[in-house]
């Protein structure tokens, strides 16, 4: 067996194997005489069945079947033994492949195109320092935080006259018209004012039990679902409404603020944890410190690698890889589609090569409780960022419960997030980062300049 690499480019070249008899007979003989062994054919009695007959059968599948495994197995280890950075796949000559004559030759040569990154390093200690803020909590947003709380475990009191944020109750109907074949009466009709259009809320503020009022009925929502809720009807169904109706107020509900006692500090926080309302405030602005906390590390992740790749020059094989990119999609994008999106491609795979690099050199290492952790930080988005008496272990069961069943490959996704985790968390600990104080309204100028 024969293997060798030329090279076209420093990124790109031709990987050919050549096989003579010697090197697969072997294999194929071994597995004609397991199947004289184990097939089942008429008129023969098992484990009796001549070579010869095999040989004739099953010969030429046997033969293609292990030529192409050892191939394949050859390529993957010229690859792992030459420590070839390749990228996408090896591409194989397809056309030289359909012209082998398997019955009559007896050497076989196999030419692979493959794609490789430019030779690089990573040395960390040379990377310019780059900044991460640490975001002062302001009395202003403790205070919008505690009112968000108190709105969200207020209990609903029943209003008289329609504000901005109620739910409105009531009989809507349309009289039968030129363009509705039939009378139209829902007398069950909710009206959640927080959904209704900006420019039509002044249709309904003001509204007394009792009152009615007329509106076009497409007018009042942006799309089709919250019509839907509104009418208790399919989306299908509310899609076709159109024209004048008339709705009748029947109750109007409003979400009251809950009082600041121990029964909201309980609910949001968890029982028992605060006694006081300073001890409540000291807590909500701890949260709001550590949700700027987590946008903070979002962002200086975001930096780091932009820094990264800024700072290191790492070749792809372009053409290489937009041909490999056509091929594994099979026709779901066009030539345009891969060009449009390439840019994007590549800055991810040239991210993926320095993360692998980088774990390549260092001592990173992850457990099953980081996997698991990994899981639980998904759940807990769920539930916002306040406690709940019983919360931490539920999501604790509920994420060890997720990994034993590995619905949809659950276990692979996870693990691969908790590694990318502990790379960022590596690359952080070991560049130069300088911190910096700054307000929020500040921050948040400089996330979207960022992001853009």
């Amino acid at each position: 067996m024969e293997t060798t690499l030329d090279r076209i480019s420093s990124t790109q070249g031709k990987l050919k194997v050549t096989l003579i008899e010697a090197d697969y007979k072997p294999e194929v003989d071994k597995k004609i005489k397991q199947y004289s062994k184990t097939a089942q054919i008429k008129g023969f009695r098992p484990g009796m069945v001549p070579k010869e007959y095999i040989q004739k059968l099953h010969g030429k599948s046997i033969l293609v079947d292990e030529v192409i495994n050892m191939v394949s197995k050859t390529v993957n280890d010229y690859i792992a033994e030459n420590k070839l950075r390749v990228v996408g796949d090896p591409l194989p000559d397809n056309e030289a492949a359909q012209n082998i004559d398997w019955d009559n030759q007896k050497e076989f040569t196999f030419e692979y195109e493959i794609g490789t990154a430019s030779d690089f390093s990573v040395d960390l200690s040379k990377i310019p320092a780059i900044k991460t803020y640490d975001i002062t909590v302001s009395e202003d947003k403790i205070e919008e935080a505690i009112t968000d709380v108190r709105k969200r475990f207020g209990k609903d009191i029943e209003a008289e006259e329609v504000e901005a944020g109620d739910m409105i109750f009531g009989a809507l109907k349309q009289e039968r018209n030129a363009t509705q074949s039939s009378e139209f009466d829902v007398k069950d009709a909710t009206i959640p004012t927080e959904r209704v259009k900006e420019e039509s809320a002044h249709i309904f503020k003001g509204l007394e039990k009792g009152s009615s009022v007329k509106f076009d009925i497409q007018s009042i929502f942006s799309n089709t679902k919250d019509l839907g809720f509104a009418t208790g009807k399919t989306e299908e169904v509310a899609s076709a409404l159109s024209g004048e109706f008339e709705l009748t107020v029947e109750k109007i509900t409003r979400v009251g603020t809950a009082e600041l006692n121990q029964e909201l500090f309980d609910q949001a926080l968890g029982q028992g944890k605060v006694s006081n309302e300073e001890e409540f405030r000291a807590e909500i602005s701890k949260i709001i410190g550590e949700n700027y906390s987590r946008e903070s590390e979002h962002l200086l992740d975001f930096e780091v690698e932009k820094t990264l790749l800024d700072n290191l020059s790492i070749e792809l094989p372009d053409e290489f890889l937009k041909k490999w990119l056509l091929n594994i999609n099979e026709g779901k994008f066009t030539v345009e589609d891969i060009e449009k999106d390439y840019d994007a491609f590549a800055k991810g795979l040239r991210m993926d090569l320095i993360r692998n690099e980088v774990a390549s050199n260092s001592d990173i290492k992850l457990e099953y409780t980081d996997i698991v952790e990994e899981v639980k930080a998904e759940m807990k988005n769920y539930f916002g960022g306040y406690a709940y008496e019983g919360l931490e272990e539920m999501i604790d069961q509920m994420a060890r419960k997720t990994l034993k069943e590995n619905k949809d490959n659950a276990v692979r996704r996870y693990t691969d997030r908790a590694y990318g985790k502990k790379i960022r968390e590596f690359l952080k600990s070991n560049v130069e980062v300088e911190k910096v104080s700054i307000n929020v309204e500040d921050f948040n100028k400089i996330a979207e300049a960022v992001y853009a």
